[in-house]
Parts: C-alpha cells; structure tokens; sequence
C-alpha cells in the first residue's frame, strides 16, 4: 500500500467493425414500417461484425488505439480489465485472450459483467488499483461489445438498438487534483428479468432444446428500460457528484451509455442541462452496450470537446438494473 495518488485516463481507443446494417434492413426483417426505428430510438444505422472477426481481435485493436494515444506499449500495462457479456466463449475471460494478442506479458487480466455500465465499472474498478497499488503504473481498461450475434433481428421489440462496437482506455497517474474525484453503483434489481439473454447460462446451458426455443436472444421489456433510466440515472450522477463534494451545475461534460438518442436527449432535459454539454453517436453506430461509453469518450477526447480541467462525468446503466457513475477532472498534457 502507498499514499494516496491521483489516477486519470491517460489515452482512449476505439474499433468500429465495417459492415454497415441500415434501418431499413433491419426494419425489412421485423416486418417494421420503413422509419419507425429512428423515430422510436434516434438510431438511423449500425456495424456489425463479419462471420471472421471476434471480439478479443476487435477488441485489440481498440486497445491499440488507446495504448498509442497513451503513448505506452503493451509491456508497461500492469491490469487489464475486460469489460462484456459477449466474450469469444463462455470461459476462459476475454481479458487473457486480448491479454495475449497485445503481448502484455507484465499484466494480469480479468473480466467484468455489469452489462452496459460495464466500462464505468470498469474505470471504478481500474483507478482503484492504481490508487492503492504503487506497483501498478498503468491500467488498461476495454468495453467489449459483439452482441450482433445475439439479437433476433425478426424481433422487432429487441432488434432496433444494437450494433457492435470496441472502445479503451489506460489509466494511469496525473498531476494532483485532476484524474478520478469519485466514483457511485447502484443497483435495483426487482427488474432483474426485464432485459435479458437466458441462453448458455447455468439455467439454460447449450443443449439442443434450448437452442431451438431462441433462448440464445436478446429479450427486452424497452417501457421498463425506460422507466429505470429516468428515475435512478439523474440519482447515482447527483450521489457521485455529492462524494466529490459537486454538484449538477459544476459539469462541464456528460459521456452516458448510449442506449437511444431520445432516452440521452430526456435524460440532460430532466437534469436540466444543454445537449450540447454531452457526445452521442447512437445514430451512427446504434447502441454498443458495454463500449457505448468508451467510444463516446474517444470520440469527443478526439473532436476536442473536452478540455484539460474540465469536470466530466461517465454515466450508464445495465442490465440488472446496475447504475454507475464517475467523476473526474480531466487531465491533458
């Protein structure tokens, strides 16, 4: 154990697959009216991944992206943490695979299920390490996202959101007063049945009954994702806030989970904050679960939205219900 230090991200990356999917496909397959996915969820298109590419590979590459932007190689990296539900198999944890493809022979690796507040866990996780820990300098941190191959694309209550997607980030030390001021969890989990894949579970392991019955799909109740998000997001944002002694109005910047573009546009309304204070790209790559988070963050550290001493917050909410939120100042050399 060593005296406290101030932990911050360091670098971002991201990996977008290329095959593109439209809505009109999608909404050709469910027997949808042409528009009705935009109008219900802001999504106009989404990637997904090709029969030959894997989540540990995708994943890489946006892991890659962060180390450079870090500007550190793989040897330097002492944790790895996988965030996913849609890891290459059941077992071993995505993290040794991606573990293994960067050639980080001096980290240690594990996986994180905390399904679309995965990266935020994540982040909460990694920076606690590094904080206690003064043998660890650097930590890698991956949002992993290949759920294509678990939706039902002729189901229209589940097939609208998702797309595919990889982000990361490293942490690593900063300068005092900057990196992670706090972080909150919240879980609720009396609607622990509303969004849920059953197959290949211990309750529904991979026998052929089971396959055939489509237990291997997304199932989502989309009216009680909503009711969830707009009444505990705002709750666990204001809590991690309170412990970094802030509140709403001391924000320069929202990166949220990306579930749907009206449900974001709701969210800052309720919290009484512009749009303009936050970076969605759900109508461009749809909803990529556990990377959402990690993308929109690359994505706005690269459009220079966010700016050194700026407090930002990381928001999400998963399957589960688990809310997550984390504050920091961020920090730019």
């Amino acid at each position: 154990m060593a005296n406290k230090r101030s932990i911050g991200i360091l670098g971002v990356g991201k990996c977008i697959p290329e095959t593109l999917l439209t809505n009109e496909e999608v909404e050709k397959k469910a027997g949808l009216p042409i528009g009705t996915i935009e109008a219900k969820t802001g999504v106009k298109k989404r990637y997904i991944a090709s029969e030959s590419e894997t989540a540990s590979g995708l994943s890489a590459i946006a892991c890659e992206a962060a180390l450079n932007s870090a500007k550190i190689c793989s040897e330097q990296v002492n944790s790895i943490i996988a965030c996913t539900f849609t890891a290459d198999y059941v077992m071993p944890a995505l993290a040794c695979k991606v573990h293994q493809l960067l050639g980080a022979k001096n980290a240690s690796a594990f996986d994180v299920m905390a399904n679309c507040t995965g990266f935020q866990v994540g982040l909460n996780l990694m920076s606690d390490r590094l904080t206690s820990d003064v043998s660890q300098s650097y930590g890698l941190v991956v949002g992993a996202a290949l759920q294509s191959r678990f939706v039902n694309w002729s189901d229209s209550s589940s097939c609208m959101y998702f797309g595919d997607g990889f982000g990361a980030a490293v942490l690593g030390e900063v300068p005092e007063g900057y990196g992670f001021l706090s972080h909150d969890t919240l879980t609720n989990s009396s609607v622990y049945e509303s969004v849920r894949i059953r197959g290949g579970g211990s309750s529904f392991p991979m026998r052929p009954e089971n396959i055939s019955s489509n237990l291997n799909y997304y199932e989502i109740n989309g009216m009680e994702v909503w009711k969830q998000v707009v009444q505990y997001q705002p709750k666990i944002i204001k809590s991690a806030l309170a412990k970094a002694g802030l509140s709403i109005d001391d924000v320069d910047f929202f990166i949220f989970h990306q579930a749907n573009m009206n449900l974001i546009s709701y969210l800052m309304g309720k919290m009484k904050m512009s749009i303009d204070k936050t970076h969605t790209n759900v109508a461009e790559i749809g909803n990529t679960a556990e990377a959402s988070m990690a993308i929109a963050l690359c994505e706005a550290v690269q459009e220079n939205k966010i700016k050194s001493g700026d407090v930002v917050v990381i928001s999400g909410v998963g399957a589960g219900f688990t809310y997550g939120a984390s504050v920091m100042r961020w920090w730019a050399p």
